[in-house]
């Protein structure tokens, strides 16, 4: 019987990750083309915190063949800024439900085998999220850009505007708010 649950559990950031369509392409293309990241691990953290600031969330894409793989030991070496952006973000994710369940969405369910659809659930919005972060940062990291000065240039425009808009936002006192605080 334990068996039977280990094998339905949820596993966060252990395993090989494929992203397909559109979204592989743009990864690769951020990472080999623009060379704005050094691997995909990389587009894929900074593509969670994009998605959810800027609300882009996006459905799989599977209209091409592309993909692009992270592998799981990418994942084991990040495995901690991983969790981290899917708690985070799951506590913060604007849904009609009581904090507590928000709470234990974040942080109880991944380890209750009763919970694992649930704990799915959450997953699939977090990488959905990651998906409309990729497209944000493909479109404004890229967009005019034809050399690598360019594309320096307008992350560097992009990183203004996005320090610009969170100055005077604390996500702290959002959280104390949350917790009623």
């Amino acid at each position: 019987m334990a068996k039977q649950n280990e094998e339905k559990k949820v596993r966060l950031f252990e395993n090989d990750m494929t992203f397909t369509g559109k979204h592989a392409t743009y990864m690769k293309y951020l990472v080999n083309e623009a060379q704005l990241y050094d691997d995909y691990i990389d587009v894929y953290m900074n593509a969670a915190v994009f998605g959810y600031l800027y609300c882009e969330k996006r459905d799989k894409d599977n209209d091409s063949t592309d993909r692009a793989r992270i592998y799981a030991d990418a994942f084991s070496n990040h495995r901690d800024e991983c969790v981290f952006l899917y708690r985070i973000i799951t506590l913060l994710d604007e849904r009609d439900m009581e904090i507590e369940e928000r709470l234990n969405r974040a942080f109880r369910y991944d380890a209750e085998s009763d919970k694992q659809d649930i704990v799915q659930e959450c997953l699939d919005s977090f990488n959905s999220y990651v998906r409309g972060g990729i497209e944000y940062m493909y479109t404004q990291f890229t967009t005019g850009c034809t050399s690598k000065d360019d594309y320096i240039r307008q992350s560097f425009e992009v990183s203004r505007k996005f320090k610009e808009s969170l100055e005077g936002v604390s996500y702290e006192d959002k959280i104390k708010k949350l917790l009623g605080k």
